[in-house]
């Protein structure tokens, strides 16, 4: 205690353990023989709450300070003032318990603060100002009537935001139990504490390992049968494969002694026995809890398994857990008001950390391999070893064969110097000829047996490699199913041919690709409800994820019943973004629209909101599956739906190429790409009418009744003026008789005078044709991926070394079709803006004082001029006496919120096209359709702010 007193005296941490010396007490207290009733000892967890125990782990914790002082000094003074107004305004609605305006007021000044807290990224103001301003909602809208007992929950509420906006202006640890003020301000008497949730870590390497593998395998069992058990509610045979997962699952953490998660999934357990006892009914509400505890499962586990800390709010959603099966019935559970941050299914609280969150790639880190396969490897490595001996022989005999030609050359320098008119005999050149024989035999057969192990060691270790689609495919319907649940669809995930097989490389580096087009399917590709119901669809929409192999090629389609592609969005869009002038799209063919929507930036979304509509992914899409030798076609049908058709090569590492030269320097095109070779007369080339969609304006060959585009080779490379053409020294050609220097002359002489040799290259339904100087061979190569200062080299794939040593480009199909129509998708970027002599003006509405400030500097820093209106109605009034740029406004305002300010802006003609971007703390689904509808443009919400993003989005629409 005396050094309790120095701490409050000095300010200077003592280092002493409350709850260890209580409990210790405690401890000793139950052993007196004063106390016959020891159940009535007081216990940390049941400590008045004036007297809370203290946490632990506040040493640990990450202390909340904003790092920029004039931003600081703005917040303090603003909390300060909006926590003054709100106790006045308490203490008056506690005399005037009816007072609905003071209500109002009060979850006005509650909000801002939570909004001003949220921007700055002080969490945990936010936090507890959303669970107060949550009783104020439910009073406001009568749901419950202000009583003592609100009152107290709410001082509690304000007296913790007090201590927090302290720490976030003065960087002093606070000491606030943050789980345990929301906790109470939901009414609770019981909480888990996070000394309860304590990280831990498996030390025994090799149990960790398997059980790692054990509890994701375990995991994504019930993932998939809680999936099933969603749309088959009444199944009791799923429920059985539930309970023995899960009671599975807590006995392999019990062994491991990983507590945490024996003590979740013992919830999750007894929920589902629950369920089973038909004590409460499984609906989608209990459905979005079970798996965000799922996924906090699966975050515990990588704690346990790498000892890197989960950071997840694991307390949280096991106190819901609990609360659910202490609940007599699941109807009266109702709303989860812990806290608002894990409303949505795919939200799994987080705690706070200046660690910047980086999102891991997929990787698949074991594979599980049949014995006899492995008895089949080692066979060949026998081999291998029976081969390498037999070689070493053969070194052996080179090195006396060189000891003889040695002998050899001594022996004729002796004979220059005998009289040469006596015969003479050699002996060395019998047992040369011997060796020569015995060496050419042993030789062969050494590279017939190396050739044959190679092949079959070859196929061998890539079969191993082969998974399943379906490794992949089980990790989307979870992610259909949380993402139609935000946006309030009814969506059905198909998948066919989950066990088509293809190399654990294409499954990781695909991963990233379906995730971009499976969440455009959900967000961009399928209606409302409403809508599908007016144009008479079922309201159950389907996406189709399918993947098969058709010859050396893997295809994975993603389609869906939605509303397909509309072409004349995406013209106008490229238009918009002066990608294209209405001309060049004119001649385009419906294919190459298509492909417009694969440029960086490319949206045709008219709202922007975080997760759509900003351009991003499907660029990222054509290159991910272009760098694994693979192309992506596009069939659609308005109003009927779309199909995105992935087409992979299995082998990644070899390839078999078509060897030709142009210019005098050997390139490749993968052979698979190949349609045929052709040797076209100079007679037969024309040129194609304007009125050809597909080749206007460029030379065409006829070839199987159909119009086929061409081009020298030689101009798309730009190589036209290569020196090889005017110096045969600069011409390389590795298949000559002269050691890498072509001896040949240029094409001219090398092909008839009036005919040309073309190559026809096929991607999709694409067919292309490409002059080249002359046809080498077709061979295997080993394909050596660009550097990484080279990433992205458009027409070019790869590179090779061929048997003699030289580097050959591989070059890519899909790139040399894009670039013969003269609009290399790869290539297309936004064109740069010109930055206008005067600067973009923005209008800023925003009554809090802090926002405004922080917003103002962002803009002003970013190049743009800013006025500030503190409501809706100034902000309308000052937007009618100077012309601006775009109108960045808050919702939730006095006298005209940011809904309706949109609205009456743009009723007015005049402001029809001025960009109104919305920033606001309301984040679920139908407020953000409530800005879209409105007009708005864009909409961020406070929580999630971003900077960056917030500048990118003026970028685009300014």
């Amino acid at each position: 205690m005396s050094k309790l007193v120095t701490e409050a005296v000095t300010g200077e941490v003592s280092g002493v353990d409350i709850n260890e010396i209580l409990n210790l007490l405690l401890a000793e207290a139950s052993q007196s023989t004063s106390f016959e009733d020891k159940s009535a000892l007081p216990s940390l967890n049941n400590l008045p709450l004036d007297i809370e125990p203290v946490n632990t782990n506040i040493v640990q914790q990450q202390v909340n300070i904003i790092e920029d002082e004039d931003l600081r000094q703005v917040y303090q003074i603003a909390s300060q003032e909006r926590l003054a107004k709100i106790t006045s305004g308490l203490e008056r609605l506690q005399a005037h318990p009816d007072d609905i305006a003071t209500v109002e007021l009060l979850r006005r000044q509650i909000h801002i603060l939570k909004g001003d807290s949220a921007s700055v990224g002080i969490n945990s103001v936010a936090r507890v100002a959303d669970s107060v301003e949550q009783i104020l909602f439910n009073i406001q809208e009568e749901r419950q009537l202000f009583t003592s007992e609100f009152c107290d929950r709410i001082k509690i509420g304000l007296d913790g935001i007090t201590k927090l906006v302290k720490e976030a202006v003065t960087g002093v640890a606070s000491g606030v139990n943050l789980d345990g003020i929301i906790y109470q301000l939901a009414g609770k008497s019981k909480q888990i504490d996070e000394q309860e949730i304590a990280s831990i870590f498996i030390e025994d390497r090799e149990l960790r390992e398997v059980y790692r593998i054990t509890s994701e395998e375990r995991l994504q069992r019930i993932e998939r049968d809680l999936l099933y058990l969603e749309q088959n509610p009444q199944d009791i045979g799923i429920l059985e494969e539930l309970l023995r997962e899960a009671h599975s699952f807590k006995g392999d953490s019990r062994t491991v002694g990983a507590k945490p998660i024996e003590t979740m999934i013992h919830q999750v357990e007894d929920i589902f026995a629950r369920i089973k006892r038909r004590q409460i009914a499984f609906n989608p509400q209990l459905g979005d809890l079970l798996y965000q505890g799922l996924d906090v499962l699966g975050k515990l586990v990588k704690e346990a398994v790498t000892g890197e800390p989960s950071r997840v709010n694991s307390g949280s959603i096991l106190n819901q857990l609990m609360r659910l099966v202490s609940d007599s019935e699941f109807e009266n559970y109702g709303f989860i008001p812990v806290t608002n941050e894990i409303i949505l299914p795919s939200a799994v609280q987080e705690t706070t950390s200046d660690i910047p969150s980086v999102p891991e790639a997929y990787r698949i880190d074991t594979i599980r391999v049949p014995t006899g396969d492995l008895d089949a490897l080692v066979t060949q490595t026998d081999e291998l070893t029976v081969t390498r001996i037999a070689i070493g022989y053969t070194t052996a005999a080179i090195e006396e064969m060189a000891i003889i030609w040695e002998d050899w050359k001594t022996f004729e320098r002796q004979f220059k110097h005998t009289d040469k008119s006596h015969p003479r005999e050699n002996p060395y050149q019998e047992k040369l000829e011997k060796l020569l024989e015995s060496l050419r035999t042993s030789t062969r057969d050494n590279t017939s047996r190396l050739n044959e192990i190679t092949v079959e060691l070859n196929e061998k270790i890539r079969s191993l490699r082969l998974l399943p689609l379906a490794t992949l495919f089980q990790l989307f319907p979870r992610m259909v199913r949380d993402l139609a649940r935000q946006q309030g669809k009814e969506i059905q995930l198909i998948i066919e041919g989950g066990e088509t097989t293809a190399d654990k490389l294409i499954i990781e580096e695909i991963k990233d690709s379906l995730t971009h087009m499976i969440r455009n399917a959900v967000d961009h590709g399928i209606e409302t409800r409403d809508e599908r119901e007016k144009l008479g669809k079922p309201p159950l929409a389907t996406i189709w994820l399918r993947g098969y192999q058709k010859g050396n090629t893997i295809i994975i389609e993603v389609a869906d019943d939605g509303r397909g592609l509309n072409i004349e969005n995406i013209q106008q869009t490229a238009i918009k973004r002066k990608l294209y002038t209405p001309e060049e799209l004119e001649v385009m063919t419906e294919n190459q629209i298509y492909n417009l929507i694969f440029a960086p930036g490319f949206s045709t979304r008219t709202f922007i909101t975080e997760i759509s509509g900003r351009g991003v992914g499907l660029d990222v899409v054509r290159n991910n599956v272009e760098r694994l030798k693979g192309n992506i076609q596009i069939e659609s049908n308005l109003g009927k739906g779309c199909s995105f058709r992935l087409e992979i090569s299995t082998s990644l590492a070899s390839i078999t190429v078509l060897l030709f030269e142009v210019q005098g320097i050997v390139h490749a095109v993968p052979l698979e790409s190949v349609q045929t070779t052709l040797l076209v007369g100079l007679d037969e080339i024309a040129m194609a009418s304007p009125s050809d969609s597909i080749a206007d304006g460029k030379e065409t060959i006829l070839w199987d009744n159909r119009s086929i585009p061409v081009a020298s080779l030689a101009d798309l490379l730009e190589l036209s003026n290569y020196p090889a053409k005017l110096d045969p020294k600069f011409r390389t050609n590795p298949f000559s008789r002269g050691g890498g220097v072509s001896s040949t002359p240029t094409w001219y002489d090398r092909q008839p005078s009036n005919s040309r040799y073309c190559i026809l290259l096929q991607v999709g339904d694409t067919v292309s044709g490409f002059f080249v100087d002359c046809l080498l061979d077709t061979q295997e190569v080993v394909l050596k991926p660009q550097s990484k200062i080279l990433k992205r080299v458009r027409n070019v794939a790869g590179t090779t070394i061929l048997p003699t040593g030289d580097v050959c480009t591989i070059l890519s199909p899909t790139d040399l079709i894009r670039t013969l129509e003269k609009q290399t998708i790869s290539t297309v970027a936004l064109k740069p803006r010109e930055l206008p002599k005067q600067k973009p003006v923005i209008l800023l509405v925003e009554d809090s004082i802090f926002v405004s400030t922080q917003e103002k500097r962002l803009l002003e820093k970013a190049g743009y001029e800013v006025v500030v209106a503190v409501d809706g109605l100034e902000g309308y009034n000052k937007l009618t006496t100077r012309k601006f740029d775009a109108v960045v406004s808050d919702v939730e305002m006095p006298r005209l919120d940011g809904f309706s300010l949109t609205a009456t802006i743009r009723q007015n003609p005049e402001y029809h096209d001025l960009p109104i971007i919305l920033v606001t703390t309301l984040d679920s689904e139908a407020d953000q359709k409530r800005g879209s509808e409105a007009g708005a443009n864009a909409y961020i919400i406070k929580s999630k702010f971003n900077q960056d993003f917030l500048l990118e989005t003026l970028a685009k629409l300014v």
